[in-house]
């Protein structure tokens, strides 16, 4: 970036999925600035998506709309970052030479409330001999939103209208309908679009020559991928590169990229505990910037727990080896899994809300929080342990699904869950006696591996197999049998004594009678 002469140049970082009036004032109130000798648009590399949808719009349509945008206007072009465009713009300040200008421009809001990232740059300027102003985008008096305009294109030819009201003024007729045809063409399913990525970040890592990718759920911002490699390896793919916002679109309670990470950390504290009898995945590889995780698939030939149920097999000794793999997850001090302490427990919190959503409304679901929240404490929790993600194949068992476990929690809540969802999987497909076996000998292994003393656990326990019973019921929307107060009953509090394992487990046959 050498000039003879000095140059200002000011930098407008952002989304821009899809770029609208105010965002294009902002563009013309720094392009004016006498001092300002070219305007760089600098737009983040990350698909957004469309909320309550799995649509997305890729990165390459905002440029070209921005293109439209800038007829006419000289002085202005635009760049798509590598990452993200604030991360992108803020590199210009260690690439610029001394006595060059930098102007960055940043959200009235943001300006007014402080941002972190730029706070700071005027001194970091100074000392590279660059001199650095930060200014706030005049553009409060704009009321559209990206996020508005998004909604608008999912709507198809019914959003037609509110979409294109909130573009710039400026722009003709024909302009407009070039932007409308741009966005409607331009949406694609998220996975789709992830998958177009992640091949091509497989392919950087040298992982391997890749034969087949298939999404396993097409529900997801943060899609998990399916990978056959040409040696034979089948491996799982977690890509989280493009996802925003503080929910991956299933109950997440921590951002997909966070979770990305606490899944990588607990595996990795699970590698380094043997003994606990089951198989996990091992990492392949991880790229923090990218968002990307990849594992080896855990028993690719095998059945979940669902499937052996379905099918009338048992499932006794693989709940067995589950209950050992539980009580010892309860020894590990694994530390905080993503930033520190307090936001283990704000997940493990939320997360315990989310489990019993279908029992909200119950009292006794109440009390159960209330018990719960005074009984967390250090240890490994696994907070998706539902049949499905307990894998069997032969004498193999292996447990899957790590993005939401966390270092904080209550010790009934995963054995508790697994027990409920298992009975519940069992009654829905005709074979809850084999589901009762399983769960009784799951608790048996339990009691021989645990040493904690913890006089509520069974009760809190029969809480959570209630809410993992209410939800499953709920999504198959059946009507819950009324032996279900028999397990509220043993969590709601107000009996004389402690309600033990046997009562636990005298309640769930009662339930399965």
């Amino acid at each position: 970036m050498s000039r003879s002469q000095p140059k200002t140049i000011a930098l407008f970082p952002g989304a821009f999925q899809p770029p609208h009036g105010a965002h294009l004032a902002a563009v013309r109130f720094l392009a004016a600035r006498p001092d300002v000798d070219e305007v760089v648009i600098v737009i983040t590399n990350r698909n957004r998506g469309i909320p309550g949808t799995t649509l997305s719009l890729e990165a390459r349509l905002s440029q070209q709309i921005w293109q439209i945008y800038l007829e006419g206007l000289e002085g202005v072009r635009t760049e798509i970052a590598p990452h993200t465009a604030v991360a992108h713009a803020l590199d210009y300040l260690t690439h610029t030479d001394a006595g060059n200008r930098l102007v960055y421009c940043i959200g009235e809001q943001d300006f007014a409330d402080g941002d972190a990232r730029f706070d700071d740059l005027p001194r970091q300027g100074r000392e590279r001999g660059v001199e650095v102003e930060v200014v706030a985008a005049p553009t409060a008096a704009i009321k559209v939103r990206a996020t508005g305009l998004r909604r608008c294109i999912a709507r198809g030819e019914a959003g037609r209208e509110e979409f294109i009201a909130g573009l710039p003024g400026a722009l003709s007729a024909e302009q407009r309908e070039r932007v409308w045809r741009l966005c409607r063409d331009g949406v694609r399913e998220v996975c789709d679009l992830a998958a177009d990525r992640l091949v091509v970040r497989l392919g950087d890592a040298g992982i391997g020559e890749l034969v087949d990718i298939a999404c396993v759920d097409r529900s997801r911002i943060d899609p998990v991928f399916r990978l056959r490699i040409a040696d034979g390896r089948r491996l799982l793919a977690r890509y989280a590169g493009d996802a925003e916002g503080d929910d991956g679109g299933h109950d997440m309670a921590r951002k997909p990229r966070r979770a990305l990470k606490v899944e990588r950390r607990a595996l990795a504290a699970l590698r380094a505990c043997p003994g606990h009898l089951v198989e996990i995945a091992g990492e392949v590889w991880f790229e923090r910037r990218k968002g990307v995780l990849v594992v080896d698939e855990v028993m690719p030939e095998g059945r979940s727990l669902v499937d052996e149920l379905a099918a009338g097999r048992p499932i006794a000794p693989a709940l067995r080896r589950v209950g050992c793999f539980l009580a010892a997850c309860r020894k590990l001090q694994p530390g905080h899994l993503r930033n520190s302490d307090d936001e283990d427990r704000a997940h493990e919190s939320e997360r315990r809300r989310q489990l019993g959503a279908a029992s909200a409304t119950r009292p006794a679901f109440s009390t159960l929080l209330d018990a719960s929240a005074a009984a967390v404490g250090a240890g490994l929790i696994w907070m998706h342990a539902v049949a499905g993600a307990v894998r069997v194949d032969g004498e193999r068992v292996g447990v899957v699904d790590f993005e939401h476990a966390s270092g904080w929690g209550d010790p009934a809540l995963d054995p508790g869950t697994l027990s409920g969802d298992c009975i519940a999987t069992g009654l829905i497909a005709g074979h809850a006696d084999l589901a009762l076996a399983g769960v009784e000998a799951l608790w048996a292994a339990w009691a021989g591996g645990s040493t904690r003393q913890d006089p509520g656990l069974p009760g809190r326990a029969a809480g959570w197999a209630a809410a993992a019973v209410g939800r499953r019921f709920a999504a198959a929307e059946q009507d819950l049998p009324p032996a279900i107060e028999g397990l509220w009953a043993l969590a709601g509090g107000g009996r004389q004594a402690p309600a033990t394992t046997a009562d636990l487990l005298s309640a769930l046959r009662a339930f399965v009678a």
